[in-house]
Parts: C-alpha cells; structure tokens; sequence
C-alpha cells in the first residue's frame, strides 16, 4: 500500500513562514507606501500612490513609520486607505484621531487588486484563487459584446499576472525555517491499520508503505528541506505540483482548478480562450507533474494524508481525482489547533466533502477525529 502526502500553505505557516496571501498584501502596501514617501509617487500596474503636500506626516502617537500606517489600517480594514477622499472627517477620527490625515492618495486602477485590499483584514483570510474566479464568472454576467469581453478578460489576466509576480518577488525574500523534527517522523510513519477501512491486502502492523508521494502545493522547499541530507529514494519522492519559485522548467501555477463548478460549462460555452488563461488544468500541460501523479495513484492503493492543506475548491478537480478514486482507501487529516485550544478538524472535513460525488465513500474513508492528529508546530 502506498502513501499520498498533499502539502499546503497551512504546513509553510506551521514552521513559521508568512506565506498567507494576507501578509503577502501588507508587505506590497508597505512597498509601494515606502516607494511614494521616497519619491512622492509611485506607480505600477495595479495602482498610484501619491504623497500629500503636508508636513509632518509619520509622526503621530504611535504611528510613525510606513508599516506603522499599513498594520494600523490591516486591524481595521484597508477601505479606509484606499478611499480616504470619500469618507468624511467624523468617520476618519474613528481611524486618524484628532484629525491626522492620511499622508496618501492611492489610487486602484485594477478591480480584483480592490477586492483583495478591500477584504484584506486581521479577521479575515484572503484567498486570491477564489476572488480571481469570482471576477471571471462575473464577466459572464456583463452585458458586453465579444470584443468588450476580450478586453476586460485581457485586463483581469494581466492583473493576476502582475499580482503573480510580486507574489514570487516577496517569497524570495523568505528564509527557510528551522526544522520540526515531528514531521519527518510522519513523513516515515508505518501504516496504521485501524486508519484504513478496506484495503486490498491485510495490513501488519510494522508495515511501511511501499511508496509515499509527497504532493507539495506550495511553491516553496520547506517540504523537501527535510531531505536534503539524504538522497530521496524510490520509497519517498516529492512533486512540487505547482511550480517553485525561481524555476523556468517548473513555473508557480496560479488560478482556479474546479472544472466541477456549474459555472464552469457556461465558461465554456462562451467560446472565448482569455477566461482559460489562469484555469490550472492548462498549466498542468508545462510540465509532467500532473501525469507523475495520475500514475502514482493508478499504480497501488493508497492512503492520503493532509498536512496543512484547506482542501479548498481553488484544487477542486485535482482533488476530487484523488479522493474518489477506488485506490484511495484512507484520508487522514492533520488538523491545526489555535491558542485558545479550538482545532479546524470539523472544517476540514466539511471543505473535504465538496470534493466527493459519493458520501457514503467519504464516510469510509476520512479517519474519524479520535484517530487523527494535530499538525506539529514551531515552538
């Protein structure tokens, strides 16, 4: 029997990296906020930042510096930056007290890089797949005529592909991590027979698997960090299914993968290739990642663990592949417990149930809470 290992952003947060989308945002707010006080503007794709003709701008209370501004307004929510010019005096003092001003004027020329700033925020969590598609459906629903469309589907693309691009700028500045020996332990760990409903074969209880595929989602290497002393054999290999940073013959695949969404067959109705531009499914065409693991789990029964992966419908068609396949015998799901002692198990298991056609399947095979394990985390 072999082992799955699907790896996601949560495992990357587990060792301590900032690779959420939200903190990716503030550190490009604090980028183009330093450049504009530097210079007095600054401008890419996506936006303008002008500085206002006032003195004493970053010396307020404890508001001193760029970052200072962008983590005040990430507690309260970053309308309140973007759109200083239509709130009025009363509503600022809930944010600038004693009337200090915003020492900016940033200007949005890119509606999804709106909607990213907009529901960026402490509370909430940005997920920029799931926006990207919301805008692409929208055009669906748009009142314009081919060549309109084009241009508007032409002009969504080109901010996700700059959004890309900063996105790798900011994860290269990233430092690895030290390591959790307890991964490496699961990484290894024999198979557990009460884990697994029905298998081909009866399972001893000093059994390894006969193959594990690691299934790195991430664009960063702190999966394959914990084997960089060692060659990785035949037993235990991993695919980096989305590209690493920094790599030609591997590229970072950014977009939405649920082709099982209703809207989807609309899209194609459409008959226009620019909705298809960030779809994964033709991405996974620039390399044999994809192929690599149709074979993997064609080949054996197999056991899936997951390991800091929300299971979202952004890998929806990838992992409904896996799951309901009549190899996959077991998913055991690692799960990830807060400060306050509150785990996001229940979660999971619901995220995971949109990827199954057959819930009675599903009910065999998720490993119940009192079997599974919480996910390691830096100390």
């Amino acid at each position: 029997m072999n082992r799955l290992i699907l790896i996601g952003n949560g495992f990357d947060l587990a060792h301590g990296l900032k690779t959420d989308y939200n903190s990716f945002i503030v550190w490009y707010l604090k980028k183009c906020l330093t450049e504009a006080y530097r210079s007095r503007i600054y401008e890419d794709d996506l936006l303008k930042v002008s500085q206002r003709n006032r003195g004493g701008m970053l010396d307020y209370n404890y508001i001193k510096t760029i970052s200072d501004i962008v983590d005040f307004f990430y507690l309260r929510g970053f309308v309140q930056l973007i759109d200083n010019e239509q709130i009025s005096i009363p509503e600022r003092q809930v944010y600038w007290q004693e009337h200090w001003d915003n020492p900016f004027l940033i200007e949005i020329k890119s509606p999804l890089l709106r909607t990213l700033i907009t529901k960026c925020k402490d509370a909430n969590w940005v997920d920029i797949e799931n926006e990207f598609y919301r805008e692409l459906k929208f055009m669906l629903s748009r009142p314009k005529n081919k060549n309109e469309k084009i241009d508007s589907l032409n002009a969504l693309n080109d901010s996700l592909k700059f959004i890309i691009s900063k996105l790798q700028d900011y994860l290269v500045t990233i430092e690895m991590p030290p390591l959790i020996p307890d991964y490496k332990k699961i990484f290894e760990s024999r198979l557990n027979s009460i884990d697994i409903f029905a298998t081909k074969r009866l399972l001893n209880i000093s059994d390894l698997p006969e193959k594990s595929l690691i299934v790195n989602f991430n664009y960063t290497g702190t999966a394959a960090e914990y084997f960089i002393d060692e060659l990785i054999s035949d037993q235990i290999t991993i695919n980096h299914i989305h590209g690493k940073i920094d790599d030609a013959k591997n590229p970072m695949i950014f977009g939405f993968g649920d082709e099982l969404d209703g809207d989807y067959a609309k899209i194609e109705l459409e008959k226009i290739n620019a909705y298809f531009k960030y779809i994964k499914s033709f991405w996974y065409f620039k390399t044999s990642n994809y192929h690599d693991l149709i074979r993997f789990i064609e080949s054996e029964d197999f056991q899936v663990f997951i390991l800091g992966h929300s299971c979202g419908l952004s890998d929806r068609t990838m992992l409904n592949m896996i799951f309901e396949h009549e190899n996959c015998k077991s998913i055991k799901v690692f799960y990830y417990v807060d400060s306050e002692g509150q785990n996001n198990f229940e979660n999971l298991t619901q995220e995971i149930s949109r990827h199954f056609k057959d819930k009675a399947s599903m009910r065999k095979k998720i490993v119940p809470f009192d079997k599974s394990e919480p996910m390691p985390q830096i100390s």
